[in-house]
C-alpha cells in the first residue's frame, strides 16, 4: 500500500510540476487578459478617474471590483503602462503577467494547505490523498483561471484564511481576511451567513468592522476620504445596483454561454436572441421573479444546512462547500473557469464519503453527483451543454444532495417508531418523508 501511495505521489507532483511549466509557457505567447482590466482600474486611480467608466462602451463597466482591489493589485503594475484604455493597451505588462502568476501559484499552494486544516478528516493520509485527486480533477479549470490572469485564486485563499481564523477565535483578523476575499470577489460574501451561523451572530460586530476597515478606511489613506467615498458610490452603482436592485430581467440579460450562474441558466430557458434584440416567451419582470425566488430558497436551504451542520464538526466541511457553490451559482453571472474553486469541493466531499460511518447511501448520492458534475465539465466544449447550463444544473444537484445530508446527518427528523407512530395519526407526513428520501437517494 505504501509503494502505491508513493507512486501515486510521484505522479501526482509529476503532473503537477509539468502543469505549473506550461502555463508558464502559455502565459509566455498572452497578455494577461483579465489582469490587465485590474491594472487599468489601478492606473485609473492613480489618475484619479473612475475605473468604472468604459472608454470604449459607457453603457458597460468592465471593472467591476471594490476599489480596495487596486491597492492589492498595484505592485504588480511594475514597468506596465496603459496606452489605450478603450482597448486595455498595455506596454511591458509580461512582467506583470508573470509576477501575478507566481502570486497565484502560491495562493493555491497555501489554499491547499489551509482547507486540509479547516475541513474534517477521516484521517490525515486519506485527507492527503482526497486533495490530490481533488487538485487533478479540477486542474483543467484551474489551469483555465490561470492562463486567463483571473483572480479568483487569490480570492479563495483569503477566504479559506478568515475561516481558519474564525475556527481559531481569531474573529476580527477573520474578518479582515473575509473582507479581503470580498473586494476581489463580491459573490463570496454569502460566506457571512456561514461566519453568523456558526458564532450564533456573534461574528456581526467584527464583520462590520472588518469591512468599515478595508472598504472605508483602508483606501481612504490611500485615495483620500472623498475620491473612496466616490468610487465606492460608483462601484456600487456601476456593479452592484444593476443586478441587486434590479426589478427586471432586462436591466440584466447575460446570455453568453460561458456563464453558468443562475441567472444565465434560468435565462436561457426564456429567453433567445442576442443583445440588443433579447425575444422573452414570458415577461422579463417574471424571469426576474423566477430567478429570485428560486435564488432565495436555495439561500433559505443553503442556512438550513449550515444550521443543522453546527454542531456537527464532521458535516462543517459540507457546509463551506455549500456557500463556496453559492459564490459560483447565485451571481449575475459566472463565467465557468471560476469553478476552478472545485479542487475545494471535491476534497470535501471525498473526505467526508471516507469517515466509516457514512451511510452508503450517501457515499453513492454525493460521488454519483460528484461524477455527473466532472462529466459535464468534461462536455464543456460542446456547444449544446454550455448552452443548457450542464454545469450549473450539475452543481445544483451537487448542492441538494448535501444539504440533503446536512439536514439528515443533524437528527432533526424523529425516530423511526415515533416516525410510524406519527404517520399513522398523520397520513400527511407520509408525503414529506417520501419526498425527502427522494431526493437523497435520486
Amino acid at each position: 500500500m505504501f509503494s502505491k501511495l508513493s507512486k501515486f505521489d510521484f505522479i501526482f507532483w509529476t503532473i503537477l510540476a509539468i502543469f505549473v511549466i506550461a502555463i508558464g509557457f502559455t502565459l509566455a505567447h498572452r497578455d494577461g487578459r483579465d489582469l490587465k482590466v485590474g491594472l487599468f482600474g489601478v492606473e485609473q486611480v492613480l489618475q484619479k478617474k473612475s475605473p468604472y467608466d468604459n472608454p470604449s462602451d459607457p453603457n458597460r463597466t468592465i471593472f467591476r471590483y471594490a476599489p480596495g482591489i487596486t491597492i492589492l493589485e498595484y505592485p504588480f503594475l511594475f514597468k506596465a503602462k496603459m496606452v489605450e484604455p478603450s482597448t486595455l493597451g498595455f506596454e511591458n505588462i509580461k512582467p506583470s503577467v508573470f509576477a501575478w502568476y507566481i502570486f497565484e501559484i502560491i495562493a493555491i499552494f497555501l489554499s491547499a494547505k489551509l482547507i486540509f486544516k479547516i475541513a474534517p478528516s477521516p484521517s490525515k493520509e486519506l485527507s492527503r490523498r482526497n486533495l490530490k485527486i481533488g487538485m487533478l480533477l479540477a486542474l483543467p479549470l484551474i489551469g483555465y483561471e490561470l492562463s486567463n490572469s483571473q483572480n479568483k485564486l487569490a480570492a479563495l485563499f483569503f477566504l479559506l484564511t478568515a475561516i481558519w481564523l474564525f475556527k481559531k477565535n481569531r474573529w476580527f483578523l477573520s474578518a479582515i481576511a473575509f473582507n479581503i476575499a470580498m473586494t476581489i470577489y463580491i459573490p463570496l460574501s454569502f460566506f457571512v451567513f456561514y461566519f453568523l451561523i456558526k458564532s450564533k451572530g456573534k461574528y456581526i460586530i467584527h464583520f462590520l468592522l472588518g469591512a468599515i476597515a478595508i472598504f472605508i478606511v483602508m483606501p481612504a489613506l490611500f485615495f483620500g476620504w472623498n475620491f473612496n467615498i466616490y468610487l465606492l458610490k460608483e462601484w456600487y452603482r456601476c456593479s452592484i445596483s444593476p443586478f441587486s436592485a434590479a426589478n427586471s430581467y432586462a436591466s440584466y440579460v447575460d446570455l453568453r454561454v460561458s456563464s453558468q450562474s443562475l441567472p444565465s441558466a434560468i435565462g436561457r430557458l426564456f429567453v433567445f436572441g442576442k443583445t440588443g434584440n433579447f425575444k422573452y416567451l414570458i415577461s422579463p419582470e417574471a424571469v426576474h421573479t423566477i430567478i429570485r425566488i428560486f435564488s432565495g430558497l436555495i439561500l433559505l436551504f443553503s442556512c438550513i444546512g449550515a444550521f443543522c451542520a453546527r454542531k456537527n464538526e464532521k458535516l462543517d466541511g459540507l457546509a463551506i462547500a455549500t456557500f463556496l457553490i453559492l459564490a459560483l451559482i447565485m451571481p449575475q453571472y459566472c463565467i465557468y473557469y471560476t469553478w476552478a474553486y472545485l479542487f475545494v469541493v471535491y476534497f470535501i466531499v471525498f473526505n467526508y464519503v471516507s469517515f466509516p460511518a457514512v451511510s452508503l447511501l450517501q457515499k453513492k448520492a454525493l460521488i454519483i453527483s460528484l461524477a455527473v458534475l466532472f462529466l459535464s465539465i468534461c462536455l464543456i466544449g460542446i456547444h449544446f451543454f454550455k448552452h443548457y447550463s450542464f454545469i450549473f444544473w450539475a452543481t445544483f444537484i451537487l448542492w441538494v444532495k448535501m444539504v440533503a445530508v446536512m439536514i439528515n446527518e443533524a437528527n432533526i427528523f424523529p425516530s423511526q417508531k415515533r416516525r410510524e407512530n406519527v404517520s399513522a395519526n398523520y397520513p400527511h407526513t407520509n408525503y414529506f418523508n417520501m419526498f425527502y428520501m427522494y431526493i437523497l437517494k435520486s
